[in-house]
């Protein structure tokens, strides 16, 4: 079966990215805690850097330096679904702050 450039651009692409959810932040029973603010500001700057790897790309495509289209599509749809994702927990955490204040002691 003969692969496409498009499609081995991106499975390379797909190996390439890590998971916003490693076996290090699931791991509870360890010794090691983190809390939630640690580790949500770890979030914040792994998507910050997908967000500046986004516009390297962009800059890239403009400039002609770009290998393919395909690869800044990929990078830009990542970067913005990450940085959704870190939008709808901010508006959880939000939520929850407003709900916690409104109970009557």
């Amino acid at each position: 079966m003969k692969i496409n450039p498009a499609t081995q651009a991106y499975i390379s692409h797909i190996q390439g990215i890590n998971p916003v959810y490693t076996k290090e932040d699931a791991d509870f029973n360890s010794s090691k805690k983190i809390d939630f603010s640690t580790l949500f500001q770890k979030k914040l700057q792994e998507i910050n850097g997908l967000q500046l790897q986004a516009d390297r790309a962009n800059q890239e495509l403009v400039t002609g330096e770009a290998e393919d289209l395909y690869s800044v599509l990929l990078t830009t749809e990542e970067a913005r679904l990450a940085l959704e994702i870190a939008m709808q927990v901010r508006n959880k955490m939000i939520d929850s702050y407003k709900e916690i204040n409104s109970i009557q002691l």
